[in-house]
């Protein structure tokens, strides 16, 4: 079989290819596609040979135009995956006699004389190329869009699909190959988005054949001396332990170490330096033991070596990311892929068990994608700078974005393109042509304008005791009354400027002890809402809501979390229905023991909500850095989308009402619950 794609492949076969002793079926089904000039998006777990698969193909059929100009540009989403591709690639394209750079904020610099063979870079660092040294794309012969799934559904993303559109525009009608990668992805339509002719794609789908192996342990005490000895009676050389907080990373970091494990014990997080994440990264690839206590940033394919064993602490946000997890261990074993996680509660451990089960099946329940609205003025201001001598026209703006929104969406754009004009961020210099103004020079000059990447803009407010003035910790979404560590409380006074509540406590409401993370646009998705039901209430006699009655008051258990949880009780308290939510799982009905179906507020309430909240939201639904360059009624338009509310109101109607004892509730243990 090899001497075949020896064969196929004479030129780059050994550089690329010669290591494997046979290749991977991903690499098998692949190169043959690309070598027909195929656009292709390449579905694979991890370490199965992805990136070999569409490289060494694409450098084939690249020499045939010869050995100079910049012929591939490689995208992939964060500097330190393209760091880590770098260190893999350099060795095989050297071996060609070929030059591989990389361009990113840490390695700014790119010479249009000397331009590399291939170019690996981020969807910031492309913008910026785009703008200022567009004639080095005029030799591309292919692009490759590394771990898609982490860009597409944000605004970075739909910052590159217009970005590519602006490329084939300089490109003129020269053609190219394009290539998608991924781990994680349901969705075959994915790739649509960013190529140019969805008649052209070939789908390259090899699933995870490995069988998913879990064990839940719960975090009660003494459960990390019950882990350590767990790791040295399987003989764990190398654990890698996941957190969905920096801070929760930090706090076990501490622990571990004050227990004095026979490992090392290291951290890996984003707000670490550059250099002491390669040396953490460095110490993993050659260290025969160690725990690394890491976020979401090593969900990514950097290389850390061999991991035996994966642990998660809760679960994470949604089914791909606890595949990206999972998939980052076991690499030595060809049959199973094992993790553990740990769970504080009822909830917790029924939640990991639906994403084990979904994960198995191979559905992610993801989130319907909208496009990003403020995406388009940070494209307004990076294409009138790229065009900055002969000037923006509203007619060009629309041709780079002819694909990104549909027809009846027009007078969005439109909206937008004046808005940025009214408050001076262009000039019209003549009639119909634009030229950014000296407002975004700052931007400019930092480099600002090529970025999505959100700032954080608001931060917690801090809640304190009115009477006493005592701290008592932090809240994102304020209203009336809200619960906080397992208590009730409602507010008296709230001081914008520095981000501070004062209350008083209400004894008669039911509170609970732990912060449930949930749904919302950031974690799970609704439609998995009765799944996660039926796991808690196996003998509920229909599919719906739960809810039972206690003391004249009515307890609704929705599982929506905290975000969905905050406008809906917004929206319904605007609407004069009054109603507690407690951590984001169960609403209160004081004095109201019967309701007929799941009360619904009106779409122009909510977003009536979203409209006071407005950037309360901003964070949490990951804008974008330009969110703040919308008018007022997009912005609003803008979360409801991302929201899905429509979605999210037409799923809450199909749901009925199911009526249960308390008994069924309180035998899970109602303080342990959430």
């Amino acid at each position: 079989m090899n001497d075949q794609f020896k064969t196929l492949l004479p030129k780059t076969y050994f550089s690329f290819l010669g290591r494997f002793s046979t290749l991977t079926e991903v690499q098998k089904n692949t190169i043959p596609e690309i070598l027909q000039n195929k656009d292709v998006l390449v579905i694979s777990p991890s370490a199965s040979g992805k990136t070999e698969a569409v490289v060494a193909p694409m450098v084939e059929q690249a020499l045939t135009e010869g050995r100079t100009g910049l012929k591939i540009l490689y995208i992939s989403p964060t500097r330190a995956l393209v760091n880590d591709l770098y260190r893999r690639l350099v060795e095989p394209i050297n071996c060609l006699e070929l030059s591989i750079e990389r361009k990113t904020g840490d390695h700014p610099k790119i010479s249009e004389k000397a331009l590399p063979y291939i170019l690996l870079t981020t969807p910031e660092s492309f913008d910026s190329l785009l703008c200022r040294h567009p004639k080095i794309f005029l030799d591309l012969r292919g692009v490759i869009l590394d771990e898609l799934h982490l860009l597409h559904g944000t605004p970075r993303g739909d910052q590159l699909r217009i970005l590519l559109e602006r490329l084939r525009r300089i490109l003129d009608g020269r053609q190219i190959i394009y290539a998608a990668l991924s781990a994680t992805i349901d969705d075959f339509k994915i790739a649509d988005y960013y190529f140019p002719d969805p008649k052209k794609i070939s789908i390259i789908c090899v699933p995870e054949k490995r069988i998913i192996d879990y064990k839940l342990i719960p975090a009660q005490q003494g459960f990390i001396t019950q882990l350590i000895n767990e790791f040295i009676a399987k003989g764990f050389r190398k654990i890698l332990w996941f957190f969905n907080a920096r801070s929760l990373a930090e706090e076990f970091l501490l622990k571990l170490k004050k227990i004095a494990p026979p490992y090392p014990v290291l951290i890996h997080h984003s707000s670490l330096s550059k250099k002491e994440r390669e040396s953490i990264e460095q110490f993993m690839n050659t260290s025969p033991k160690a725990i690394l206590c890491a976020t979401s940033t090593l969900e990514l394919g950097i290389d850390i070596g061999d991991i035996d064993c994966v642990v998660q602490y809760r679960p994470p946000p949604n089914i791909s990311s606890l595949l990206q997890r999972i998939g980052r261990g076991n690499r030595r074993n060809q049959e199973r892929l094992y993790s553990i996680g740990i769970y504080t509660s009822v909830l917790d451990r029924k939640i990991f068990e639906v994403f084990f089960e979904c994960a198995r099946e191979g559905k992610f329940y993801t989130r319907p994608y909208y496009p990003s609205l403020a995406v388009l003025p940070q494209q307004i201001f990076s294409y009138a700078y790229q065009r900055r001598r002969v000037g923006l026209t509203a007619e060009a703006f629309n041709n780079i974005t002819r694909n990104y929104l549909s027809d009846k969406e027009f007078a969005i754009k439109s909206k937008i393109f004046d808005f940025v004009v009214a408050k001076g961020y262009l000039k019209e210099v003549k009639r119909g042509i634009y030229f950014l103004t000296e407002k975004l020079e700052k931007k400019l000059s930092y480099g600002k304008i090529h970025s999505n990447i959100q700032e954080k803009s608001f931060g917690a407010y801090s809640v304190y005791d009115g009477e006493s003035g005592r701290f008592l910790g932090q809240v994102f979404y304020l209203s009336e009354r809200f619960i906080l560590g397992g208590k009730a409380y409602e507010i008296i006074k709230v001081e914008e400027k520095e981000h501070k509540v004062f209350v008083r406590y209400l004894k008669d409401l039911l509170g609970t002890t732990k912060i449930f993370e949930g749904t919302g646009a950031l974690g799970y998705h609704y439609q998995m809402i009765p799944l996660v039901i039926k796991k808690i209430f196996p003998n509920l006699s229909q599919a719906g809501f739960p809810y039972f009655v206690e003391n004249n008051h009515l307890y609704l258990i929705h599982m929506f979390g905290a975000l969905y949880s905050f406008i809906l009780k917004q929206a319904l308290e605007n609407e004069g229905l009054k109603v507690l939510d407690v951590e984001g799982v169960i609403f209160v009905f004081n004095n109201r023991p019967q309701l007929d179906c799941f009360p619904v507020p009106a779409k122009e309430t909510i977003r009536e909500v979203i409209g006071k909240n407005i950037f309360r939201l901003e964070d949490n639904l990951g804008s974008g850095a330009f969110f703040r360059y919308l008018p007022k009624e997009v912005q609003i338009e803008e979360h409801y989308r991302t929201l899905d509310i429509d979605g999210l109101l037409d799923f809450i109607c199909t749901q009925p009402l199911v009526k249960i004892n308390i008994e069924d509730f309180t035998a899970y243990d109602a303080s342990k619950f959430y």
